[in-house]
């Protein structure tokens, strides 16, 4: 079970939502990278952005942030002109949908 989401968000300025889209979809063509569970391109109001991961283990993450690298979700918004902001949640508790047809 995933231990910890990651929850980055910007405001980008109109017109430019290409420039995170593109590279994200291109980015995840053959899914998430082994690190992460999923990883979702959320879009707000007003020009907001935001991508959520669910990361298989808080280590994972850890060391991402310790490589030194700019990680791709910030380096999205902030390549498509928008400030990134960056929150870390633990998984507390989880529930999931056993539904089939949703």
């Amino acid at each position: 079970m995933a231990e910890v989401v990651t929850l980055v968000t910007g405001v980008i300025p109109a017109g430019r939502e290409g420039e995170i889209v593109d590279p994200y979809r291109e980015a995840l063509t053959e899914g998430p990278p082994p690190d992460l569970e999923e990883t979702f391109l959320l879009r707000g109001d007003a020009g907001e952005i935001g991508i959520l991961s669910v990361w298989h283990r808080r280590a994972d993450l850890d060391a991402m942030l310790a490589s030194g690298e700019e990680p791709f979700a910030r380096r999205l918004i902030r390549g498509a002109g928008g400030m990134p902001e960056v929150r870390i949640f633990e998984i507390v508790s989880r529930a999931t949908s056993t539904a089939d047809d949703l």
